[in-house]
């Protein structure tokens, strides 16, 4: 046989080899069989999504396929989509497929509709086979807990990851049933160990992602995100906290390209426009924020950063009225929420309804480290009924140089509520109401040994360290109070655990230590205004003014330019950078935005002296500030300097 004729042959049989396979491909195609294992496939990998569309081709291809019909039920269950979950498994068993091996799926269906009894009928159905009794027992445990029986739940994922061995889904479920008793300590222990589990499993990283942003921070979280999307990029619920993390790090486009992902796959996606609509507000474009909430077409308009938002998008619209109507079941639903608080009591002001601003921003005056802007709404509010002394009083603790340390948050119904001592000493829905009731009562002694029985039962709440802390403080024991903190911190490196952190540092005599927490805070939490505050405070401190001026502008980029504490601080930042032009302008601004103020006058003075441009008129200002707070070293340091640089004018 020759040459030509060999190779002849051997392209005949390649061919006809070729038609063999794509004659099977097509008859696997058309059976249903070729695309339902790479649907099967695609759930294995949690890909959803994928399986959704793979399987759909295979239910039309035999619409009598049970496997395709319990497997598409499976893809919708993780997709969120409880009806259409229902619905294939109820084709399912029409088509002849067991009761008792669908029971589990049909359970989860239920429960993402809401229906937790009718949930709990299919999983303690007594067909089940035992090879689903781990994965019923772990939906179980699902379903306590949407019910509110906590100590069920509890019981029944315990049995869970006993009967499941090494399956990670049962840790994921534990991580979330701990975090949703507070118990944050349990919660990474699960989840870590079901991260060890199963390495590639999303849900697995997605919770250590979550707890690592509150644990660790913003950008320490970002990580973890990512590993999750770079196995499946099309996770939503990853996407969705992905993208948050990203707005709340400051990073903006980021934040943006995630969220443009999710109107991809889920047009429509509320969070998706409500991130959106942050973003605007934030870069000050209120009419584009205003379109985009409108377009999440109330689906989050019940919780409470929208409400927050709308009263803010009102107020910038002059419409004190509907500013009303979203911030006051938020402060109601809220009562602690400081911000929530501010902004209604403004808008009450703006409304001209005087008494309720006064009302709404009591609690906030009674605090002794009430800021300048607080206590300057609640004057005008006061002056406004007629009451000069008591709108005086709060101008004049306006213009107070020094803030004292924080009080815990005053109620009027603390008296009545430090006289009912809860009956268990572990709850801490019961306990951290009457512990600050004590602590606002003036009952020290007593709150710190109530703390220590709420911190004892619950090793692993940050929140029981944090009031714990908090009544240390109070009773004078600010070390101790340090050591109760970094407990808490060590578990959720929030800003409120951060910022006491910092504070109880600087009582307990350690600014270096202080600045410190500040800086961490800010490296995992950039775009935090308050972290920035704190910071710039301590670089001037420290005599670190380029990084000072660095930080004040960061926060003048977000709340402007008419804070005139911020502009003070600009101008000696900027004095001691050696830009008096600018330091002078500053300066100048600080004194007309709060001319009775000991802090501004002294800005103004020392800017005015240093520049040599007006002598007397710095001193005028110096003598001013000393007036109005004689017993700040700093401003009689700036007056004496500025007597001693006269007398030596004088001599010449």
């Amino acid at each position: 046989m020759d040459r030509k004729r060999l190779f002849l042959l051997a392209g005949i049989a390649a061919l006809l080899l070729s038609v063999a396979a794509l004659w099977q491909w097509r008859a696997h195609e058309a059976d249903g069989t070729a695309p339902l294992a790479r649907g099967i496939a695609a759930l294995v990998k949690s890909d959803a999504r994928t399986a959704r569309v793979e399987l759909l081709n295979a239910i039309r291809a035999d619409p009598a396929s049970i496997p395709a019909r319990i497997a598409q039920a499976r893809a919708l269950v993780d997709l969120g989509d409880g009806a259409g979950a229902q619905a294939e498994i109820e084709r399912a068993r029409a088509l002849g497929g067991k009761a008792g091996e669908t029971r589990v799926l049909m359970a989860q269906a239920l429960l993402l509709q809401g229906h937790a009894d009718a949930a709990l009928i299919e999983v303690e159905a007594s067909d089940i086979p035992s090879s689903f009794a781990a994965a019923a027992m772990r939906v179980t445990g699902n379903i306590q807990i949407a019910r509110g029986d906590m100590a069920a739940a509890g019981a029944a994922l315990d049995r869970a990851r006993e009967w499941a061995g090494k399956d990670p889904e049962s840790w994921i479920d534990t991580g979330r049933y701990r975090l949703a008793l507070g118990d944050r300590a349990g919660a990474i222990v699960a989840a870590d160990r079901a991260v060890a589990l199963a390495p590639k499993n999303v849900k697995a990283l997605l919770l250590r992602g979550e707890l690592t942003r509150s644990q660790y921070g913003l950008v320490a979280a970002l990580p973890w995100f990512e590993r999750a999307l770079a196995i499946n990029p099309d996770s939503v619920p990853v996407l969705e906290q992905y993208a948050a993390t990203l707005a709340d790090a400051g990073e903006a486009r980021r934040m943006l390209s995630a969220t443009r992902r999710l109107l991809a796959l889920e047009p429509g996606h509320a969070r998706a426009f409500f991130m959106q609509a942050v973003m605007a507000a934030r870069a000050g474009r209120a009419d584009l924020a205003r379109s985009l909430l409108t377009r999440t077409q109330g689906w989050l308009d019940g919780e409470p950063a929208t409400m927050l938002l709308r009263g803010v998008l009102h107020l910038e619209d002059g419409n004190a009225t509907l500013a009303i109507e979203a911030l006051a079941p938020l402060v109601r639903q809220q009562p602690d929420n400081g911000a929530a608080r501010t902004l209604l009591g403004r808008a009450y002001y703006l409304a001209s309804d005087f008494p309720s601003a006064a009302t709404i921003l009591a609690p906030l005056v009674a605090q002794r480290d009430a800021g300048p802007y607080v206590l300057t709404l609640a004057a005008r509010a006061q002056e406004a009924m007629g009451d000069r002394i008591m709108a005086d009083d709060m101008l004049a603790r306006a213009l107070w140089p020094d803030r004292p340390s924080a009080d815990p948050f005053a109620s009027p119904d603390d008296a009545a509520l430090a006289r009912a001592v809860p009956s268990d000493p572990a709850s801490a829905k019961e306990n951290i109401p009457y512990i600050r009731a004590l602590l606002s009562t003036g009952q020290a002694q007593q709150a710190v040994a109530r703390a220590r029985l709420l911190r004892d039962a619950n090793p692993g709440a940050p929140d029981a360290y944090v009031i714990w802390g908090d009544t240390l403080g109070m009773a004078g024991r600010p070390t101790e109070a340090v050591n109760a903190y970094e407990m808490a911190a060590n578990l959720r490196f929030s800003r409120d655990i951060a910022l006491r952190l910092a504070a109880a540092l600087q009582r307990a005599g350690d600014p270096a230590r202080s600045l410190q927490v500040v800086r961490l805070f800010l490296s995992q939490n950039p775009d935090d205004v308050q972290g920035q505050r704190l910071a710039a405070s301590g670089y001037m401190a420290e005599g670190k003014w380029r990084e000072a001026l660095r930080m004040l502008k960061a926060v003048e980029a977000r709340v402007g330019p008419h804070d005139a504490l911020l502009m003070a601080d600009m101008a000696r930042a900027s004095l001691e950078m050696g830009d008096g032009d600018k330091a002078r302008v500053y300066a100048i601004f600080a004194y007309r935005l709060m001319p009775a103020s000991p802090i501004t006058a002294d800005a103004y003075g020392w800017t005015l002296f240093r520049g040599g441009t007006n002598r007397r008129a710095a001193i005028d200002l110096l003598e001013k500030a000393v007036a109005l707070a004689p017993g700040h070293p700093e401003f009689r340091a700036h007056l004496e300097q500025a007597y001693a640089g006269s007398e030596k004018l004088a001599a010449r």
